[in-house]
């Protein structure tokens, strides 16, 4: 486009455009606006910031395996231990956040009637006598069961764990667990809350329940009241001063299934569904919710310290500020992940975050294989969000000549405006728009994707984008089309499956019907 060098209204209404030493009088000043909007400059991209993150790694601890699956995390502060559970039982030194070391790991459990020698979910500690849980699967029967921590004289630090006897009650499946009053507070999904005492031979034996806790997943003792969670929905607080005859006091609807807590004071954390919320517990018979806060993924469990509550949130571990317990602040996540050996360039994956443990301004995190440590800062900074689904948008089918577009949701959770730039493919058959852009806080923003369709053959591309996260400085994503197999927009072919009952199902059964496929695992 052609635009004037200089331009001025004449007494006659039009305007003289003057781009050389030629004037030529030709257009109504009416159009002028026009003109000179089409020649304004374009606005100019966005500025990075520079931010220091809030969240800083220590550590990535590697012991003999680099693949724990790591449920529970639990630190003790007396001698700075740092326990966890996953395929197996693991002790660490964890006097130095920054140089953690095993003190003990790969360590299973014998249990009757189970070859494969099972790791733990949950765990909780008397003393030097660490109690361990699992709720069982279709490989892994249920069990409660432990280690006592032998000693060195000469070098307190070196421990020689030996389990105790484990316990398999029919029908019962074991989750949280906690200690109190020289007593073992076992959460039994529907058989209730049951309290345990070690009989003389260190076997348990069952000497009190509470069975209307409802769907009892996650144990916090405090005093001769436990908190109880229920995966239905709700926290209940159980008068234990009789372990014999547990009564429930009271209870309060969290909104979402509940699972890990920590406590402090007459505050209960709870992560709930997608939030951490906070109850009031001053009054064991009448709690009450007084804050929540969104984590975005699936919340497991939490933590507390120094007036923080961390969270693991299934695709990160977050932080937040609960000083003012009625508005939860975000601090900043640590998002883990793993180059799994894909051979198609998709991005590294997300590993899964189930278990945190805090201590003073240190966050511990039991990710899907390791388990990590970070020092923590309350430091204003962006924190970009993605969907999952980053790793492999699928265009699904796509003809020659037609265009789809789709929307890939950007969100800041942050403190500070978040600046997305130098967004890209490495395909020119798919494009993204806009190259950059700024969200503020607590804010979302779409880039929009396109694939313009060649030829059948399958199509793919990495999107790159950098940004002013510090924790996220570079991310990309897989683009697809075409992709061969089952996949969007394709028909689900005839599938027919022999199941465990004897019986036979066939993906017919679905036509003209609404399918949820759902996958599982078993640990």
């Amino acid at each position: 486009m052609w635009c004037p060098a200089l331009a001025g209204p004449d007494l006659d209404g039009t305007v003289t455009f003057h781009a050389s030493r030629r004037s030529t009088r030709c257009v109504p000043a009416a159009f002028f606006v026009l003109f000179a909007s089409a020649c304004t400059r374009p606005p100019d991209p966005p500025v990075p910031g520079s931010f220091e993150s809030p969240l800083v790694q220590l550590q990535q601890l590697v012991g003999r395996s680099d693949h724990l699956h790591t449920d529970e995390v639990r630190y003790r502060a007396s001698d700075s231990l740092l326990f966890h559970c996953s395929y197996t039982f693991g002790v660490i030194d964890a006097r130095d956040a920054a140089h953690m070391a095993y003190l003990a790991d790969e360590l299973r459990h014998t249990v009757p009637g189970d070859r494969r020698r099972p790791g733990c979910i949950h765990l909780a500690w008397d003393g030097d006598t660490i109690y361990t849980t699992h709720r069982g699967n279709i490989d892994n029967p249920p069990f409660l069961s432990g280690w006592t921590l032998r000693r060195d004289p000469a070098d307190p630090r070196k421990v020689d764990p030996v389990q105790l006897p484990a316990i398999q009650e029919p029908g019962v499946s074991y989750e949280g667990v906690d200690t109190g009053n020289g007593l073992i507070y076992v959460a039994l999904r529907g058989s209730g809350l049951g309290i345990y005492r070690r009989d003389a031979r260190n076997g348990f034996v069952r000497i009190g329940t509470a069975p209307d806790v409802g769907n009892a997943w996650g144990v916090r003792v405090r005093g001769t009241t436990v908190f109880v969670t229920d995966g239905g929905g709700t926290l209940a607080a159980v008068d234990v001063s009789d372990p014999v005859r547990p009564v429930v006091l009271g209870r309060v609807a969290t909104e979402g299934p509940a699972r890990g807590l920590a406590l402090d004071g007459d505050s209960v954390f709870v992560a709930a569904g997608s939030q951490l919320v906070v109850v009031d517990a001053s009054d064991a018979r009448a709690p009450r919710v007084v804050g929540r806060a969104p984590v975005g993924g699936s919340a497991i469990r939490v933590d507390y310290a120094n007036g923080r509550a961390y969270v693991a949130a299934w695709n990160d571990a977050q932080v937040f500020d609960v000083s003012n317990r009625a508005a939860p602040r975000f601090i900043g996540a640590a998002r883990m992940t793993r180059d799994i050996g894909r051979d198609d360039d998709r991005p590294e994956v997300t590993s899964r975050t189930l278990g945190v443990a805090a201590h003073g301004d240190t966050l511990f995190a039991g990710s899907w294989h390791v388990i990590h440590s970070f020092a923590v800062a309350n430091r204003e900074a962006p924190s970009l969000v993605l969907p999952e689904a980053v790793n492999l948008v699928d265009f699904g089918p796509v003809e020659a000549g037609r265009r789809v577009e789709l929307p890939l949701t950007v969100r800041n959770r942050g403190s500070a405006p978040l600046t997305v730039f130098d967004a890209a493919t490495d395909n020119p058959a798919f494009s993204v728009e806009p190259r950059a852009m700024r969200i503020p806080p607590n804010q979302s923003a779409a880039f929009r994707i396109a694939y313009r369709g060649g030829n059948p053959e399958k199509a793919s591309a990495q999107l790159r984008f950098s940004s002013d996260d510090p924790a996220n400085a570079v991310r990309g994503g897989y683009l697809v089309a075409n992709q061969p197999g089952v996949g969007i927009g394709r028909p689900l072919p005839e599938i027919t499956v022999d199941l465990v009952d004897g019986g036979r199902w066939s993906s017919t059964s679905l036509q003209g019907h609404v399918a949820l496929l759902a996958y599982f695992a078993t640990f």
